[in-house]
């Protein structure tokens, strides 16, 4: 027998359960620990859902997943897509002086939101270091039209003006281990240090969950937290992806002699061309020959 069917927004997703948000307003601020029905239930951090009570089978259990607004995923070490997370509005990519920026990863993260048609924006984080090196970088994106916007999550310098530009929306904040993310989710959530401590981990204290993890920040903002990584590669699910998650190279392939230009050898290459002349930079279309090669080598036969 089941009770009537609540719903829900997905907190951390966690082996067989999932941690509940519940949109019952009696239960403001509260959470809920949800267990799965069956292995084809596969549910991200994001993900709307029904669930109800099952007396006598242990609590709650999800019912049913809502349609998805969108999925941001990533490609495996098998080139198989993997889902971080779901009902997305904004890409938000740290980085910081320290540990030294892996560009080409940065490009990568920004690719897989052009993809998704998900806005992005690039937080500098601990710029109370010296950030020369970094402006030189950033400012080849602000040329692009990606929004930047400078934090010291330790002392709040910035802060106030990264709350705002995420008002009212659901960003995944996403970037290298070490950046200072989990700083960033401090200062914008206080309660998420105790949040995460209390709600990841299992009965014998170990950690469950590696995977996203969403905190409420006002009745219509919300931040995710994605775990920090050394890789990144958003699936190949449209035609010409690399070319179309690198906005310049797009633009100006359109120029090309051929329709189908690689933008690697051919003749009559306006991307090549521009590279050449200093409208794109090298560093830029080198990030873009290294995901087509992988995109290439991950194609089946």
């Amino acid at each position: 027998m089941l009770t009537g069917a609540r719903c829900g927004v997905v907190l951390a997703s966690f082996g067989r359960g999932v941690l509940v948000q519940p949109d019952d307003p009696d239960r403001d601020g509260q959470t809920l620990r949800c267990s799965l029905k069956g292995r084809k239930q596969r549910i991200v951090c994001g993900d709307r859902i029904a669930w109800s009570w099952r007396p006598g089978h242990g609590g709650a259990s999800v019912d049913s997943i809502e349609p998805r607004r969108n999925l941001i995923e990533r490609i495996d070490l098998r080139g198989r897509a993997e889902p971080v997370a779901s009902n997305i509005d904004r890409l938000a990519i740290v980085v910081a002086p320290e540990p030294a920026t892996d560009w080409f990863l940065v490009d990568r993260y920004w690719a897989g939101a052009q993809l998704k048609e998900i806005a992005t924006l690039l937080v500098v984080n601990k710029a109370d270091l010296p950030l020369q090196d970094i402006r030189a970088e950033t400012a080849v994106y602000r040329d692009l039209g990606l929004a930047c916007v400078e934090t010291a999550s330790l002392s709040g310098a910035g802060i106030a003006a990264l709350e705002a530009i995420l008002r009212g929306s659901v960003t995944l904040l996403v970037g290298q281990s070490g950046v200072g993310k989990s700083s960033l989710v401090n200062a914008l959530a206080p309660e998420a240090a105790a949040q995460t401590a209390e709600l990841t981990r299992d009965a014998e204290g170990r950690h469950t969950t590696t995977t996203a993890r969403r905190y409420r920040l006002g009745a219509e903002t919300a931040i995710v937290d994605a775990p920090g990584v050394r890789d990144f590669a958003p699936p190949a699910s449209l035609v010409r992806a690399a070319e179309r998650g690198f906005i310049e190279i797009h633009a100006c392939s359109a120029q090309c002699r051929f329709n189908d230009c690689r933008h690697l050898e051919e003749p009559g290459c306006a991307v090549r061309a521009s590279v050449l002349g200093g409208g794109i930079t090298a560093r830029r279309y080198e990030s873009y020959r290294r995901l087509l090669r992988l995109y290439e080598k991950l194609a089946p036969p």
